[in-house]
């Protein structure tokens, strides 16, 4: 048996998933990088509509959060957190078999799509890595104006019952 060295000239067909370029940093022609992995797969703007749904998930998050009191400070996310970012991976990348279900679940708790999702034709890696960091800002921003307004509304102070800089210690922690 012998062992087979590409030249450098070849280093394209040593990429997967249709990435090219130096350390496979880029997309093929016509290609562009999917949230939720590192493959590059051909994409249309129709994709861009995704922004309505994340707006509103936003909102919903910031709400349950508030609702049911689900912070770090009362304890019964801890637990969630500890299991989804510590214990899972390490026995994840173990196991003989890959359930996608888990993988969706951890990136949920992550603040992260979870799914190969297009977002627009064209987008680069670099691109992708900024747009993964807009919606944690949002839902932070979000809070942040909760905690802003209600300084002046005791309405708001009410819905709150004081646990905004809860609900913020919780999203920063996710």
């Amino acid at each position: 048996s012998s062992i087979t060295f590409r030249i450098i000239d070849e280093q394209d067909n040593q990429c997967n998933y249709n990435r090219t370029g130096v350390l496979c940093g880029g997309c093929k022609p016509n290609m562009s990088t999917v949230f939720g992995s590192n493959r590059c797969m051909p994409c249309t703007d129709t994709y861009l509509w995704l922004l309505v749904p994340f707006s509103i998930m936003g909102v919903a998050l910031v709400t349950l959060l508030f609702l049911l009191n689900f912070t770090v400070s009362v304890g019964t996310i801890n637990g969630l957190i500890l299991y989804a970012n510590i214990i899972v991976p390490g026995i994840v990348n173990r196991l003989p078999f890959s359930d996608p279900k888990i993988f969706i679940f951890i990136s949920w708790l992550n603040l992260d799509l979870g799914i190969e999702t297009c977002f627009y034709n064209g987008m680069n890696t670099i691109v992708k890595n900024w747009l993964q960091f807009v919606f944690p800002a949002y839902v932070l921003l979000l809070v942040g104006a909760i905690i802003f307004v209600s300084r002046w509304s005791s309405l708001l102070t009410r819905l709150c019952r004081r646990n905004a800089v809860a609900v913020l210690a919780t999203l920063i922690l996710l």
